[in-house]
């Protein structure tokens, strides 16, 4: 027997009315979003402003008592900031291809689906259009919590310190996953890049002792060997270890998630930008430099730091590619460059360099997409 009423047609009604107030609201936002875009075009403003996102974020995680979690609010917020973007101006950003990529994944889990995205193949690709202005912002990866810094990142900023600033920065939490269009049993090769393979290696050998592993350039090109395979032989067994982005993007199955060996796997990726941002009040400032040839000079610069009690997060080393053995180094320091306590800092260690350049000063990242 049917009972007389609906037990959840109250409920039901109540978000009903609550997702019209919420479109509502969401749309009286966007006119002043309307708003704000002309009055930044009257004035040369940037259209996207790390430290005005930021403040954003932080109000909005602070104003929330549950029960969402901090990141689910984050993740909302990011879509209408994103639906923002598009309203003021289309904003078009680039990023190291091919699609499905994990700095593809960055990309869009930070700035979200309403802006235009553009596959530039190659880390130089990346640098090279933002610098011509060919994409607003750029997304490159510059540090894994396991392989270390990406060196080709490091080696473009002495290319193009002058014509590119470092504007933001994104933590993408890398999980790999293994993907096939067929029963897990009857997987008979693997594509990937040998990074994957490797950071996967005691799970591969346990599940897949006997599979044929093939390298590809990227973990992306592996999902499209697959759906190549595919396309040929729907029977093929091909299968590759990449992200869900990519599965989902070239209509490859997910088989098993999170495969790899060590959990905990986040990859730092730095924006890209011919402008520059304002101080957030959260900041951490990136610095270039070469030390003069001499004992204790490396020594002399990062003293610099620790008498004026500035962190360092970070610090990692290249060849300068200008004379043998002289090496650039990197580094992050907590605070921003226009802060006077900063300025004075990088000042008194300029004195120790041969060269020191201030790559950008950009929010720092809190929350691991």
């Amino acid at each position: 027997m049917k009972p007389d009423k609906d037990p959840l047609r109250e409920y039901r009604d109540r978000i009903n009315d609550l997702d019209r107030q919420i479109v509502d609201l969401i749309n009286q936002r966007a006119s002043l979003v309307v708003e704000v875009g002309l009055v930044k075009r009257e004035h040369g403003i940037a259209i996207y402003t790390p430290h005005r996102e930021s403040d954003v974020l932080r109000r909005i995680a602070a104003m929330n008592q549950g029960p969402m979690s901090a990141r689910s609010i984050e993740a909302i917020y990011r879509e209408i900031m994103s639906g923002s973007f598009a309203l003021e101006h289309p904003q078009r950003i680039g990023y190291l291809g091919p699609v499905g990529t994990y700095s593809h994944q960055a990309a869009r889990r930070h700035f979200g689906s309403s802006v235009e995205y553009d596959n530039l193949r190659a880390i130089q690709g990346v640098f090279d259009e933002v610098a011509r202005g060919h994409v607003d912002y750029g997304l490159i990866p510059i540090e894994n919590s396991i392989g270390g810094g990406i060196t080709e990142s490091l080696d473009l900023f002495q290319q193009f310190h002058q014509s590119v600033n470092i504007y933001g920065e994104v933590q993408l939490a890398v999980h790999f996953s293994l993907l096939a269009n067929c029963a897990p049993d009857a997987v008979k090769r693997i594509y990937s890049r040998p990074e994957a393979f490797a950071q996967c290696r005691n799970w591969l050998a346990t599940q897949y002792p006997n599979a044929e592993r093939i390298p590809s350039e990227s973990t992306a090109a592996a999902v499209l060997h697959v759906r190549d395979d595919l396309d040929t032989d729907p029977a093929s067994g091909s299968a590759a270890i990449g992200s869900t982005l990519a599965g989902e993007m070239h209509d490859v199955r997910v088989l098993f998630e999170k495969i790899e060996d060590v959990q905990g796997n986040v990859t730092r990726f730095l924006i890209l930008s011919r402008s520059k941002t304002s101080p957030s009040g959260e900041d951490k400032t990136s610095i270039m430099f070469t030390t003069d040839d001499r004992p204790g000079s490396l020594v002399d610069v990062l003293n610099v730091f620790k008498r004026n009690n500035v962190n360092l997060t970070h610090i990692d080393k290249r060849p300068s590619r200008q004379v043998n053995w002289d090496y650039t180094f990197f580094v992050d320091a907590i605070g921003h460059a226009s802060d006077p306590k900063m300025a004075e800092v990088i000042g008194e260690a300029r004195a120790f360099c041969k060269q020191l350049t201030v790559l950008g000063s950009y929010p720092r990242s809190k929350l691991v997409l």
